[in-house]
């Protein structure tokens, strides 16, 4: 059942944490397993990449996690590559496996305009590989969420986010769809908090998009992040 709750689609990410929880001593290992069984390509695999990032600190800890960390880090073919990058440039520098130390991660400050249901930075430029922290602060009265997704979908997923409607179960998904055009993801913020996303910029040059899925948001709470060397 655990190793069923990695693998499908849809499950939400409480329900993920505590199937890997459940399923050895070394939980970062575990999902690393369980990304390159997926090979990068099935729906789950974004969410175990964010699961794998919020367990960073406890991998910065684990010998043998770091071990496979840093091999998967190093090998841009390997289907957890980008999900063991973000997870290492989310550890304290000093704490980052000897051969990442001195990776670049470049902070970006998101904030939401009160009452008008907008980001207030509409348009990041990065270059391709770049590694981002992006920083939401969420200063409005209601709930925010930020997904990046693929050029010119984000209609497709804010219209398949709409339909999820402001129910019990498409909040226990934080109002993310179940897409492939879904690259990364910053669950529910409430208001007055902060949340943060570290995110490896794509390698394919584009116009990528930043939105927020809450039901009714998407149309104007959004913006461009431009990929060019």
């Amino acid at each position: 059942m655990a190793k069923r709750m990695l693998m499908e689609n849809g499950v939400p990410v409480e329900l993920r944490m505590r199937a890997v929880k459940s399923l050895g001593p070394s939980p970062v290992v575990v999902l690393l397993d369980a990304i390159a069984q997926c090979g990068g390509t099935c729906g789950a695999t974004r969410d175990l990449a964010d699961v794998l990032v919020s367990l960073a600190a406890e991998a910065a800890k684990d010998p043998a996690a770091l071990e496979r960390l840093t091999k998967c880090a190093q090998t841009p073919e390997d289907p957890a590559y980008t999900a063991a990058l973000r997870t290492i440039a989310a550890m304290p520098t000093e704490q980052r496996p000897a051969a990442f130390k001195a990776v670049a991660v470049r902070q970006i400050v998101i904030g939401t305009i009160p009452g008008a249901m907008q980001y207030d930075t509409k348009e990041i430029k990065a270059k391709p590989g770049e590694i981002l922290e992006l920083n939401l602060k969420n200063t409005d009265t209601m709930q925010h969420n930020l997904l990046m997704v693929m050029p010119g979908k984000m209609s497709e997923v804010g219209v398949a986010a709409d339909k999820m409607g402001d129910t019990p179960e498409g909040k226990a998904c934080q109002f993310v769809p179940d897409m492939p055009s879904v690259l990364a993801v910053m669950g529910l913020i409430d208001p007055g908090k902060s949340g943060s996303l570290f995110y490896v910029v794509p390698q394919k040059p584009g116009t990528y998009q930043y939105v927020c899925t809450v039901p009714g948001h998407w149309r104007m709470m959004n913006g461009k992040l431009k990929v060019a060397p």
